[in-house]
């Protein structure tokens, strides 16, 4: 356990919290007693396993707080109500219990959610449904990174200033479907969803500024959506360890005319390039990775899909 005058506070399973372990309710008022100094920046709680956090977590005693990090406090059924901190800025939530539905269960009325917040990290909450049960007149205003992992059932609101957004484990349709809520969405990266065999077509349809889209282990995934034209601001796609993918869409990838980059790994299925690739004037480099099947064709001059890549300065092949 340690304590710092200014600057990081941090609660940690040391030798002092290890003694207190099998004793839940004491160790609450342990750390309900460990009020932190009022110049106090940024607050870790890990592995915290009482049922309820600190009152001191709601009040005052935060308000200078800029980053809160709480791991693995598995116990507890609601997280505290961080709404109102005017000055946190980054908030990463790891490993939650399965009672936890939303970010913020308060349902005061506040003008202005999570103020100043600009980046949220959310990994490990499988009933997470959303980030506020009682929406407010302004939410997040400010917020601009977003990541989360194995939180299957959270449901993106609309924010109009994110522009990163990292989704890692499994995620129902509802949640990725709720990806189209974020207009202003420039770097999009989707990993690691077993079971989905396509993403929903909504997904993509209203990411008019969308920049990077990186798409990689879905093992089961065959077809990049069709509405993957309508990303016209698009310049980077990335495909990689998607081991069951067949085609990256014709209808798609006619409406990429931004793009400069294509970059596919570790598709073993893959056979061949759109036709619609020829088409791409923009498209300044391509590269082929560990994935046998395709390589072959695109080899320069005499690969059958050769014509199709011949006008792209950068051709990359790896085996």
């Amino acid at each position: 356990m340690s304590r710092y005058k200014y600057g990081p506070y941090c609660l940690h399973e040391s030798e002092v919290l290890e003694a207190l372990k099998t004793r839940k309710y004491e160790s609450v008022k342990v750390l309900e007693a460990l009020k932190p100094h009022p110049n106090l920046t940024c607050l870790t709680i890990i592995g915290f396993r009482g049922f309820r956090l600190p009152y001191w977590m709601n009040h005052s005693a935060l308000k200078r707080v800029v980053a809160i990090r709480i791991e693995g406090c598995e116990n507890y059924s609601c997280l505290p109500s961080f709404g109102d901190l005017p000055c946190l800025e980054s908030l990463v939530l790891e490993n939650g219990s399965g009672e936890v539905e939303y970010v913020e269960e308060d349902d005061v009325s506040i003008r202005r959610w999570f103020p100043s917040l600009r980046k949220l990290s959310i990994w490990n909450f499988p009933n997470l449904k959303g980030l506020l049960k009682k929406g407010g007149e302004e939410q997040f205003p400010v917020l601009e990174e977003m990541d989360t992992d194995n939180c299957p059932m959270f449901v993106i609101p609309t924010l109009s200033s994110v522009k990163k957004l990292v989704i890692f484990g499994e995620a129902y349709a509802t949640s990725l479907n709720s990806i189209s809520n974020l207009c202003a969405l420039t770097f999009l990266h989707i990993s690691s969803i077993i079971k989905a065999t396509s993403l929903p077509e909504e997904m993509l349809k209203s990411l008019a500024n969308l920049k990077y889209l990186k798409i990689s282990g879905l093992c089961n995934f065959k077809e990049l959506p069709s509405s993957l034209a309508s990303l016209n601001a698009l310049k980077s796609l990335e495909t990689g360890s998607c081991y069951a993918l067949e085609s990256l869409s014709e209808e798609g990838v006619k409406g990429l005319t931004s793009l400069t980059e294509l970059s596919i790994f570790s598709c073993e299925m893959l056979k061949c390039l759109p036709e619609g690739l020829q088409h791409l004037t923009a498209l300044t480099s391509l590269s082929v990775s560990r994935s046998p099947t395709l390589e072959k064709p695109c080899e320069k001059g005499i690969g059958e899909d050769w014509h199709k890549t011949a006008h792209i300065p950068y051709l990359k092949l790896y085996e």
